[in-house]
């Protein structure tokens, strides 16, 4: 009798076993396929085009970037709410605040960050960088001969506008040549028209933006080849919920080869959109003088007969998108 008692006890432990471990499998699935469902923050240095920008309309500030819609077409696979942060008309936001911000777990993600850069440490890097920032020497046409190796770029007068972010790396090398420092890029082609600098530093897209605007994009040469090519990262705060488990889900989805495909498709969209909105501005009265008003056409692309600051053509279907977008 007492043997089948203690199998009666045995079978009853062990059909509760079982149970325990269906339950238990069934929550770790139901576990695994919700656990990315967070909402995650996004912001980004407030004057960054295209990696990063904002728009103001309607009495908010809405944040800009070529890394949103990839962004969140790489992570869809997740129920995680990528969710970029508006602001107030006067909470404008401020770079140093915003990472600072960042790093202490008020937002998430953060658009545009450099590595081995004082201003993001504390910030996670998430890896691989699918794009980077050209850096530039950007001259009127009929001077750009004058431009040679960094030696040479030391002996001429420069400048540089102190609303573009450089790594710290950048930042060092700039600051061994004879450069000055202007507030505003206006500020800068003016002092470059009327022959007060030889050449501007400074990003490719984000001078092919800001120079549009003032209906000065095709008066501009551009060097073939960037001064520096600095990697733009998407770092993440490292007080995140499950911080370990969305890094490397992030790494997972940016080495997917489409992700940097659909950044730099982003990156080429939106500046010849800008450009393309401010055909037709008049320049400023500085770039009206007689030697000034002909257009010359690059070396590199006589053929096409394109001008001198076009170096990013949407319908140049010859090139490759990394001879496009030259830099990346």
């Amino acid at each position: 009798m007492w043997k089948k008692s203690l199998i009666w006890v045995f079978l009853t432990a062990l059909a509760f076993n079982v149970a325990t471990i269906a339950v238990a499998q069934h929550n770790s699935m139901v576990q695994r396929i919700d656990y990315l469902s967070d909402k995650l923050t996004i912001v980004g240095h407030n004057d960054f085009p295209p990696f990063a920008d904002y728009e103001v309309s309607k009495g908010n500030i809405y944040l800009e970037s070529a890394f949103l819609a990839p962004l969140r077409d790489a992570f869809k696979a997740h129920p995680a709410k990528l969710e970029a942060v508006e602001f107030n008309y006067t909470s404008h936001p401020d770079l140093d605040k915003l990472s600072f911000q960042t790093q202490f777990g008020e937002y998430n993600l953060y658009i545009g960050a450099y590595a081995d850069t004082k201003i993001y440490k504390g910030l996670s890097l998430i890896y691989p960088a699918v794009v980077s920032n050209p850096i530039h020497i950007i001259t009127l046409p009929e001077n750009a001969q004058k431009i040679g190796d960094y030696e040479t770029l030391k002996k001429l007068h420069g400048i540089v506008v102190d609303t573009e972010i450089y790594n710290d790396f950048s930042a060092r090398k700039i600051k061994e040549l004879n450069v000055e420092h202007v507030a505003a890029p206006l500020d800068a082609y003016e002092k470059l028209f009327t022959e007060q600098v030889d050449y501007i530093i400074g990003g490719l897209y984000y001078h092919r933006i800001t120079s549009s605007k003032y209906g000065l994009d095709s008066f501009l040469s551009y060097s073939k080849k960037p001064l520096f090519k600095i990697p733009v990262f998407i770092a993440m705060s490292k007080t995140t919920p499950k911080f370990s488990l969305y890094e490397k889900a992030f790494q997972q989805a940016f080495s997917n080869p489409e992700f940097g495909n659909a950044v730099k498709a982003e990156i080429l969209r939106m500046v010849e959109n800008v450009v393309a909105q401010n055909a037709g501005i008049v320049p400023p009265s500085f770039a009206h003088a007689e030697n000034k008003t002909e257009e010359k056409p690059a070396e590199d692309v006589q053929e096409n007969k394109q001008p001198l600051g076009h170096i990013i053509e949407k319908k140049n279907e010859q090139k490759s998108f990394d001879e496009v977008l030259e830099g990346i």
